[in-house]
């Protein structure tokens, strides 16, 4: 028990130190997580179902930062840290999970890929929404496999659950099916018994769906997301090849320019060579593996691969693959693939399957380094003015000073000073179709004195081109730049 315990504590250990960049530059946190911050802050007394502005990610993940709030405040590192414990238990889970097929060191060294990632895990394990969902389809996968009637329902329910928090989680449901059913035959020789252990597996599961068509049949309900058509097969699959596939693995790199402006990485033509041998040893590693499946891992194997498949082939038709940064719905591949690698562990053992994987694990973890720019100086994390809000916080100053009353910024800039500043003031996309928060497009409208602030590593929209659209309906009275931000101030 011993053991178990200190391999588990290991994985943990190096999940938070492999992540320490962005948790010592929390403030650096983007808005689509701020709006689940944002949403925190008000959860407990204002509940909603669906996360704000959305029509098919839920409040589930809001729910839970609102909890880290109420015990931490609510800080950005609070909102960070509620993320990363959920990935960090996932870890934990998938660890667990391979404990009842191989010794504690074997499970240790086949869950690594999971701590030593690039930055297409990082976006979920450090920025909500979607972790929970994750996490809980790795705790549906722990439980079903553990094949007794109690796990096996609360496996098929918790299946259901993930995909109830996020559309992306339904990736990992047929995996959860098979999984079940294997399970079921695993344990039990009866008909009688496998029927009431099926019974029991599809019931949780009949009851998560339950709770998925009431979502659905929400008012606010949208489908659009999971939209697919072959249309997009070719645009799709150059950018995987090219952009998204290497991103998610290592062998390419991109680094923030601005903030928001990644850009690929011009690697030394001996790292290059590196990330490419990497490459290679995940490959063979995976091969080796499916060749080695025996039996008690057998399952496990399959639902890692098929997994695999539906994430490439959901990704080839998906409308929601735009570019680069489409690289982050790789991440169900990455996640399994302590599960396809298991096999190969067990069968050479921890200390000859750690140098095998070494240079894979050296690429990722490496690539997910670099992914942080400039919180990171070579080998060591280092703090930012930028990630610790410093900036922003002397923007908010200069805004109370001259007694405004609301703001308007790009959206990527907007709802991220709104969690900042814990909304001292209101501030609002320039665009009202990307408002998250209704209510608040009403208080900046009604200002008698607002501002403009463009955010030069964050805003897209054309700052002169917005003034003057502003300058129709009131007079500019000041305006400042303060490291990077262009601030106008306006009365109606």
């Amino acid at each position: 028990m011993r053991r178990k315990l200190g391999w588990g504590f290991a994985l943990g250990v190096l999940s938070f130190l492999t992540r320490l960049p962005a948790l010592m530059n929390a403030s650096g946190t983007n808005s689509d997580a701020a709006v689940v911050g944002l949403q925190a802050r008000h959860i407990f007394h204002e509940w909603s179902p669906f996360l704000w502005g959305s029509g098919y990610q839920t409040s589930a993940d809001s729910v839970w930062a609102g909890i880290f709030f109420k015990v931490f405040g609510p800080t950005p590192l609070a909102l960070m840290l509620s993320a990363l414990v959920l990935y960090v238990a996932l870890t934990i889970f998938v660890y667990c999970t391979l404990l009842r097929r191989t010794t504690p060191a074997n499970a240790f060294v086949a869950t690594l890929p999971l701590v030593f990632t690039t930055a297409c895990v990082h976006s979920y394990a450090l920025y909500p929404p979607r972790q929970l969902a994750l996490t809980l389809a790795f705790v549906a996968f722990f439980a079903i496999d553990k094949g007794t009637i109690l796990s096996l329902a609360i496996g098929g329910l918790v299946a259901m659950l993930a995909w109830v928090c996020d559309p992306y989680a339904m990736i990992f449901v047929p995996a959860a099916f098979v999984l079940g059913v294997a399970a079921v035959l695993r344990e039990r020789d009866e008909l009688g018994s496998r029927a009431r252990a099926l019974l029991a597996f599809f019931g949780g599961a009949i009851a998560g769906a339950g709770a998925l068509v009431w979502l659905f049949t929400r008012p606010a309900a949208q489908q659009g997301v999971a939209s697919m058509s072959t249309a997009v097969i070719r645009h799709n699959a150059k950018l995987l090849w090219h952009e998204c596939l290497p991103w998610a693995i290592g062998t390419k790199i991109y680094k923030p320019l601005h903030v928001m402006d990644y850009v690929p990485w011009a690697m030394p033509r001996a790292y290059a060579i590196v990330t490419w041998v990497g490459a290679a040893a995940l490959v063979i590693a995976l091969l080796l593996a499916a060749r080695f499946a025996f039996p008690r891992v057998r399952a496990i194997v399959a639902i890692a691969w098929l997994t695999i498949v539906l994430n490439i082939g959901s990704f080839l038709v998906s409308l929601m693959v735009m570019d680069h940064f489409s690289m982050r719905y790789l991440a169900a591949s990455i996640l399994v693939l302590p599960f396809a690698l298991a096999p190969l562990v067990d069968r050479i053992g921890a200390a000859k399957a750690a140098p095998l994987l070494a240079p894979y694990l050296f690429v990722a973890c490496a690539g997910g380094w670099l992914s942080h720019g400039d919180w990171v100086k070579g080998p060591l994390p280092q703090r930012t003015d930028a990630g610790r809000g410093v900036v922003e916080a002397r923007v908010l100053k200069a805004l109370q000073e001259r007694k405004i009353d609301a703001a308007i910024a790009d959206y990527w800039a907007a709802y991220r000073l709104d969690f900042l500043w814990r909304e001292a003031l209101p501030v609002v996309p320039y665009h009202a179709s990307q408002d998250r928060y209704p209510s608040w497009r009403a208080k900046v409208d009604g200002s008698k004195r607002f501002a403009y602030i463009h955010d030069r590593d964050r805003s897209f929209e054309d700052q002169r081109a917005a003034m003057d659209d502003f300058s129709k309906t009131a007079k500019l009275r000041d305006r400042f730049t303060w490291e990077g931000f262009d601030v106008v101030v306006y009365e109606r």
